[in-house]
């Protein structure tokens, strides 16, 4: 405290006694400061809140945490219609203080004094009464410190108004959203008022909460990405993904509005000038990574359910709480295979093997076809060269035919190994039954080749096709192109197929 805010009091008890009149002075002097000292901490035009702890016959006396109750006029808690008190002790209220005098602090609640309280109000936004007093086009006829004013329909509640006539007679706080023309251009808003009100609740409420914080809510709605919860005033998003460790679809299928949940504030972040929570649901749940890992090695074998199919990426598969994957190349022996959906349905239970945990980013490679075995690993056992077997057309290229001999695995059939008996073979429908012969086998690679012709019989010369038949040629069904089955190895075993076909290339050299 300043020096000139000092009062000079005698240091000592051995000054003599001060006279009765000056002892009256000095505690005028001293009330007169502790007034300034009280004006500097409450000024004139601030808004209090405070509670109500005696109402008398003209004043009621608030607490607002002066060092004297304020007073506030009792008129100003009476309903207008029939004069009875609204609020009792004990109520907490708030207020404007719009003077100061010998008694203390003065308040007002609803500023009824006219046009000029009526500015006041509209400047400072403090809350009047007003009743509503009929209907009219497009709002609500109110009468506010003996004045008329307007409200339009959309500002008198939150929603949609129903029944307009049933708020005729009723009495309510507005905030003043245009004064003008002296007081002859007065429009009041109760939204306005109520939206101010929830500002500074969730300014309040934002104010006591960090991240890491668990609160309770309420789901308020659901949506497609995820639902927004009710933390007393303040609404959070919990993201879909943030619901469970179990795979959650639809959030509609967990959560319902109204429903009680604990979240656990994982970000707080302000958007052009609003503030975003970021909450989860699953955070204050164990976690079923750590106890997946726990029991499971790479490679051992685990059963689970298909939770969703993506093209070309694969299949993701519930482990119970830990989504695993099991990519594309890894559902089947075939590697044409681009949609899962040829191989494992959505909610089908499935047998997969571990082929990694990556517990930095906690993600687990599966893999479908390796529960059952590689038909290429045992075809020297299963077939030899010159072997008569049967299978059907799989598709057609420029270079071949390939034929579907068993799941997961396709031979082929150079166009140079058609014999004249089985030339519409260069044109069959996938599915068409064919017989030839294995001419070649090389495991490794995994390529088998076969023949029509009779065994010895020369090759067929292969006319390469000129530039405007090349769009005749057969191609591949769509979904396959760019397959393994135009890959280079199987052109370049195409065109050297047999022994024939150089000896054909070198007789057109000559």
């Amino acid at each position: 405290m300043s020096d000139e805010n000092q009062l000079s009091i005698p240091e000592t008890a051995t000054e003599a006694p001060k006279s009765e009149a000056e002892v009256e002075d000095f505690s005028k002097l001293l009330g007169e400061h502790e007034q300034m000292l009280e004006k500097k901490s409450f000024e004139k035009g601030m808004n209090v809140e405070g509670v109500i702890v005696q109402i008398g016959a003209e004043y009621a006396y608030v607490n607002i945490g002066a060092k004297a109750e304020a007073s506030l006029p009792v008129s100003e808690l009476l309903n207008p219609e029939d004069g009875k008190l609204t609020h009792v002790v004990g109520d907490t209220i708030k207020a404007k203080i719009v003077g100061f005098d010998a008694s203390g602090i003065k308040l007002s609640r609803s500023m009824r004094v006219g046009n000029i309280a009526l500015e006041e109000a509209y400047q400072s936004g403090c809350a009047v009464k007003a009743l509503v007093k009929a209907t009219n086009k497009g709002g609500f006829e109110l009468e506010v410190m003996g004045q008329r004013a307007f409200c339009p329909l959309s500002q008198i509640q939150k929603g949609k108004v129903e029944d307009p006539a049933s708020l005729v007679g009723q009495s309510f706080d507005f905030k003043v959203i245009k004064y003008a023309k002296r007081g002859h251009d007065i429009v009041l808003s109760r939204t306005a008022l109520q939206d101010d009100e929830n500002r500074m609740k969730r300014e309040e409420i934002l104010s006591k909460i960090d991240v890491g914080a668990v609160l309770d809510g309420k789901v308020s709605s659901v949506t497609d990405y995820g639902a927004f919860v009710d933390l007393g005033g303040v609404e959070g998003l919990v993201h879909v993904s943030e619901i469970s460790y179990q795979h959650v679809g639809n959030p509609k299928d967990v959560l319902s509005v109204g429903q009680e949940v604990r979240v656990q504030v994982l970000a707080i972040d302000t958007v052009k000038g609003k503030t975003k929570l970021s909450l989860s649901m699953k955070r204050l749940e164990e976690d079923p990574f750590d106890k997946l890992v726990s029991g499971i090695e790479v490679g051992s074998r685990v059963k689970g359910v298909v939770v969703r199919n993506v093209d070309k990426i694969g299949s993701f598969v519930d482990l119970g709480g830990v989504e695993g994957l099991v990519h594309v190349s890894e559902l089947s022996w075939d590697r044409r295979l681009t949609n899962p959906d040829d191989v494992v349905k959505v909610g089908q239970e499935i047998e997969v093997t571990v082929l990694g945990i990556n517990e930095e980013k906690r993600r687990v490679s599966l893999s479908y076809k390796g529960v059952a075995a590689d038909p290429w690993s045992s075809v020297e056992e299963d077939y030899t060269v010159g072997q008569e077997v049967s299978g059907t057309v799989d598709s057609v290229t420029n270079f071949g035919v390939f034929v579907k001999l068993a799941p997961r695995l396709t031979a082929l059939l150079p166009m140079s190994e058609i014999d004249e008996a089985h030339k519409a073979l260069s044109e069959a429908a996938a599915g068409t039954e064919v017989s030839a012969r294995v001419i070649a086998i090389d495991a490794s690679r995994k390529r088998m080749t076969l023949s029509t012709r009779a065994e010895g019989a020369p090759a067929a010369r292969k006319r390469a096709p000129r530039h405007d038949e090349a769009s005749d040629a057969p191609r591949a069904p769509r979904g396959e192109r760019g397959s393994r089955h135009e890959d280079n190895s199987y052109k370049e075993e195409a065109k050297f197929g047999t022994f024939g076909d150089v000896l054909a290339g070198l007789k057109r050299k000559k």
